[in-house]
């Protein structure tokens, strides 16, 4: 994952959320998936609410590739979807081993709301608010992952670690950012939705957190 220019929409965005990210790095779920002591329920409903989220992630950058103006941003986008394709199989090899069925996830409010935030924005809002609300996801999965694998972790959740701070994610998430920075602008709406998803991806790892201790 190579750094955009420092001048660039993506890196001003991202340091202007550094704050909701290093939240996100150090709360208990993110803590417990690198020393190993994150229990199995909680991250087995982790596992089926980003096994849904995933599905709408994926169909945003479906929408992305139907509402582009050019032929290179739809085959950006399609090789963004493939990306997610091959994610989503993370999900189906660990779930058998947890115990946990990915058929008929009941959605908890912070998926949903997260969903229903990403689909309305890529059906309606600007290319730029498009990319400003999926970038998020990518770029903070990517920072978890090479934030955690430069420091001693336990192996339990190494599958996790290794899949976010390996080569082929990143390179994912150089493509998205680098869409953002052309075709984002400098606006508040921008500003905005990039925001809203580093909140929204905060409500994820909390809901499955405080949810997960009772399944």
């Amino acid at each position: 994952m190579s750094d955009p220019p420092q001048s660039s929409l993506s890196v001003r965005l991202w340091d202007e959320n550094r704050d909701l990210a290093e939240a996100c790095l150090e709360h208990p779920f993110i803590v417990g998936l690198a020393d190993g002591s994150l229990s199995e329920s909680r991250y087995g409903l982790f596992a089926q609410q980003d096994h849904f989220y995933l599905d709408a992630y994926a169909r945003s950058y479906a929408w992305g590739a139907i509402r582009a103006h050019d032929w290179a941003t739809r085959r950006q986008f399609g090789s963004l979807l493939s990306g997610i394709l091959s994610e989503g199989t993370l999900h189906e090899k660990t779930a058998p081993e947890l115990g946990v069925s990915l058929d008929d996830v009941q959605p908890l409010p912070a998926a949903r709301a997260y969903t229903d935030f990403l689909l309305a924005t890529a059906s309606t809002g600007t290319l730029g608010e498009h990319l400003a609300a999926m970038a998020p996801c990518a770029k903070l999965y990517g920072w978890l992952g090479t934030r955690l694998v430069d420091q001693p972790f336990d192996d339990r959740y190494d599958f996790w670690i290794n899949m976010y701070s390996g080569p082929e994610y990143l390179a994912k998430v150089d493509i998205v950012m680098g869409m953002l920075d052309e075709h984002g602008d400098d606006s508040a709406s921008v500003a905005t939705k990039f925001r809203t998803a580093m909140e929204l991806e905060y409500n994820f790892f909390d809901s499955a957190w405080v949810n997960g201790e009772s399944q």
